[in-house]
């Protein structure tokens, strides 16, 4: 450690008091930042979860929709360059 490190005080009771005070409020604040941290943490975790779920309901959605579309052509053809018109549409 270099001396920078260090804070100089003058050895006497009231120095040391305020030694304590400031320790004790740097503890304080560390405990209160863990918390913060730990809570950040948890958030971070739950959305994180809301994502991976949210991804694999896609992945199922998805899959549907592939094969509904290979359904579809597999029953009508292709039908990529066709015009569908319902019937009794004006205009035909």
């Amino acid at each position: 450690m270099s001396g920078k490190d260090h804070t100089e005080i003058f050895p006497s009771w009231m120095a040391q008091t305020v030694m304590k005070a400031c320790l004790k409020g740097a503890q304080t604040g560390h405990n209160l930042l863990k918390k913060k941290s730990d809570a950040l943490r948890l958030q971070f975790r739950q959305i994180l979860k809301k994502i991976i779920d949210t991804k694999m309901l896609m992945g199922e959605v998805m899959r549907e929709a592939a094969f509904s579309l290979a359904e579809a052509k597999f029953t009508e053809g292709d039908f990529s360059t066709t015009y569908f018109f319902p019937e009794g549409v004006v205009g035909h």
